[in-house]
């Protein structure tokens, strides 16, 4: 009896000490997730903004005015960058994006694909099963880093450029509503628009200049943005991920102080019994 209640103390002292990790870890990540996503909130209308503008004014006659847009006949080679933590304890997060870039890559074949990776989880999976990483990027640690941001984006826009690959994709966590996210494999070049109905501008200094100043800042733009929602979506399954923990921690010690109590019990009425029994037996 005497062991067990060690045994159980010990356990309830373990968890304890678990539990007060997890809450701060939790409240790490929420004070992260706060700063991250007003970052992300206030660029995605600027986005969608600037692809507004290029539905608005690219038609079919203008489709291959700026080398962005070129839809290519030809897709048998592609860029995949794909974007995960550097750290662990996010739940599905990492798990679900590296299985959607896997069947990308298993779909395409793995001397098709040329793959470029943000975080530490991604470069360590692929490099662990024998394919080769064009570029890594880790240590970014849940922060964003605008240079490795453009980086990544000048890398992605070079590659398309040259003709190494006829696409390019990126491979991340995408918001849906709210705290549920989806990973999603995204073509990300050449760009894709949906042509509205036709309008008559008049363009100042001219149509091609204008155009590659918006298909260029959109690019930069749509690539932050990817980066800002990978790492929103980062906290937030982290978050998520150590509430939940801090939960089961707490029902755990819940039955282990109830099971402590028993033990407590049992030990005190079985002194009881011992000292009733020695009294009677000096009794005689």
């Amino acid at each position: 009896m005497h062991q067990s209640l060690k045994q159980t103390r010990d356990r309830i002292r373990s968890i304890e000490n678990t539990k007060k990790v997890t809450s701060a870890m939790e409240m790490v990540s929420v004070a992260k997730l706060n700063r991250i996503d007003k970052m992300f909130y206030a660029m995605r209308p600027y986005c969608n903004g600037l692809k507004s503008i290029l539905d608005g004014i690219i038609t079919s006659e203008t489709q291959t005015a700026n080398p962005f847009l070129e839809n290519r006949n030809k897709k048998e080679k592609f860029a995949l960058c794909l974007m995960t933590s550097d750290n662990g304890l996010c739940g599905l997060y990492n798990i679900n994006v590296m299985r959607a870039a896997e069947d990308f890559i298993n779909k395409n074949g793995k001397a098709n694909v040329k793959l470029i990776t943000v975080g530490k989880k991604g470069f360590n999976y692929f490099s662990n099963r024998g394919l080769q990483v064009l570029h890594a990027y880790t240590g970014l640690n849940g922060r964003y880093d605008q240079k490795v941001c453009s980086d990544v984006c000048d890398i992605l826009k070079n590659l398309f450029l040259s003709k190494t690959v006829d696409e390019v994709y990126v491979a991340y966590n995408r918001s849906e509503t709210g705290i549920i996210y989806k990973a999603d494999v995204e073509k990300f070049l050449n760009i894709e628009t949906a042509h509205k109905k036709d309008v008559n501008y008049i363009y100042e200094p001219g149509f091609n200049n204008i155009l590659d100043s918006i298909v260029d800042k959109y690019i930069v733009t749509k690539m932050k943005l990817i980066f800002l929602e990978a790492l929103t979506l980062e906290h937030s399954a982290r978050s998520i991920a150590m509430r939940t923990a801090t939960d089961n921690a707490k029902e755990l010690l819940e039955g282990l102080i109830l099971l402590r109590n028993k033990v407590r019990q049992a030990n005190i009425t079985q002194e009881i019994l011992e000292i009733i029994s020695s009294t009677e037996a000096l009794k005689g």
